[in-house]
C-alpha cells in the first residue's frame, strides 16, 4: 500500500457507468463516497446514457466540492446489446474507459452503481497492485476452472476469477495492451455465450492477471447469510468485520419493494442525503412503512456496518 500521506491531497479519479434508470442510485453511491471521506479530493467519470440535464444537476448536488467528467456512451463507443434480465447495455460503459477518460486519468476506481461505501476511498485508491494492470475482488459465483476450460485459458495455477463491480484500474496499462477494447470485442463476437456480459470478458482479456483486493472492499450478501457462507472458501468470507463497500449483487436490490438484503437499510439512509428520494419511493412503491421496516429488520439482524 502507497503512503497514506502523500495521497491526502490527491485528486481520485472515481469513474461510473450507467443510464436514466440508475441515475438515482449512482446519486446514491455518490453521497456515501463523500460522506465515508469527509475532505477527500474526488473528480466522478460518469460514462452515461439517456441521462437528461436535470438529472445530472441533482447528481452533482450531492457532491458540490467535487468535480464531475460527464462522457456520453454512443452507439459507436461498444458493442452492440440487446437487454436480458438483470443487465442492460450500461454494464458494458466501464469498458468505454479505456478511450472516454480523461487523458490525464492514469489510475481510477470503477465502481457499479448498485453499491454504498463506507470506508475511505483514498484507502482503496492507495493499494498497490503492481505489476497487474486492476485490482479486484474474486466472484465465488463463477467456477474458475469451468470458465478457463471453456474460452481455453491458462489453469495450470489454481484459477481465479473476480467480480468486476469495484475495481482498481492502472488506466496506463490497460490503454497501453488496449485491454478494454480486447473485452469489447470478446463482447461483441460471444455476447449470449457469456452469462456475466464485460466481466465475463474482463476476466478473459486479463485472465490472472489481476492483484486481490480485501474481499471487505466488494462485499455481497452470501458473506454474512450463514447458510451461504459456509459454501464459499474461507479467503472470501467476511468473518465478522464490517464491510469497507457494499455491493447489492443479483435481484435483491435494496430499492425494490418486498426484497430484502442484510444491508438494504444503508441504502435508504444514504438516498434520503439525495434530492432522488421521493422519486425512488414513489417509482418502487417504497414509503415510510416499508423503510421503517427495512430498519426493524436491520436492528435485529445487525449484519456489521460502520455508523455512516
Amino acid at each position: 500500500m502507497h503512503d497514506m500521506t502523500s495521497q491526502a491531497n490527491r485528486v481520485v479519479d472515481v469513474a461510473m457507468g450507467f443510464d436514466g434508470r440508475y441515475a438515482a442510485h449512482a446519486a446514491t453511491v455518490i453521497s456515501s463516497i463523500v460522506q465515508a471521506a469527509p475532505g477527500a479530493k474526488f473528480r466522478f467519470i460518469l460514462l452515461y446514457a439517456d441521462v437528461p440535464e436535470s438529472a445530472k444537476k441533482k447528481c452533482e448536488s450531492v457532491a458540490p466540492h467535487c468535480e464531475f467528467v460527464w462522457r456520453e456512451v454512443s452507439d459507436a463507443d461498444l458493442p452492440p446489446f440487446a437487454d436480458r434480465e438483470h443487465f442492460s447495455r450500461a454494464t458494458l460503459f466501464r469498458l468505454g474507459l479505456e478511450s472516454l477518460a480523461p487523458s490525464d486519468c492514469h489510475r481510477v476506481l470503477f465502481l457499479d452503481s448498485d453499491i454504498i461505501v463506507v470506508d475511505d476511498l483514498r484507502k482503496l485508491w492507495a493499494v498497490d497492485i503492481s505489476p497487474n494492470p486492476i485490482g479486484a475482488v474474486t466472484d465465488c459465483y463463477v467456477d474458475p476452472v469451468a470458465f478457463a476450460e471453456k474460452w481455453g485459458l491458462e489453469n495450470d495455477k489454481p484459477p481465479k476469477y473476480f467480480n468486476a463491480g469495484i475495481l482498481v484500474i492502472d488506466l496506463d496499462k490497460v490503454r497501453e495492451e488496449k485491454l478494454f477494447s480486447k473485452a469489447a470485442a470478446f463482447v461483441a463476437k460471444h455476447d449470449r455465450d457469456l452469462p456475466f456480459n464485460d466481466q465475463d470478458a474482463l476476466n478473459w482479456s486479463i485472465w490472472m492477471r489481476w492483484t486481490l483486493l480485501d474481499v471487505s472492499w466488494n462485499v455481497m450478501r452470501h458473506m454474512v447469510i450463514h447458510s451461504l457462507e459456509k459454501e464459499i472458501p474461507l479467503e472470501q468470507r467476511l468473518r465478522g468485520r464490517a464491510p469497507s463497500i457494499v455491493h447489492y449483487t443479483g435481484p435483491e436490490k435494496p430499492w425494490i419493494k418486498g426484497a430484502y438484503h442484510p444491508w438494504a437499510w444503508l441504502y435508504w439512509k444514504n438516498v434520503t442525503r439525495t434530492p432522488f428520494l421521493k422519486e425512488v419511493e414513489q417509482a418502487q412503491g417504497v414509503g415510510v412503512k416499508e423503510r421503517i421496516r427495512l430498519w426493524l429488520r436491520w436492528l435485529v439482524f445487525m449484519p456489521p456496518a460502520p455508523t455512516r
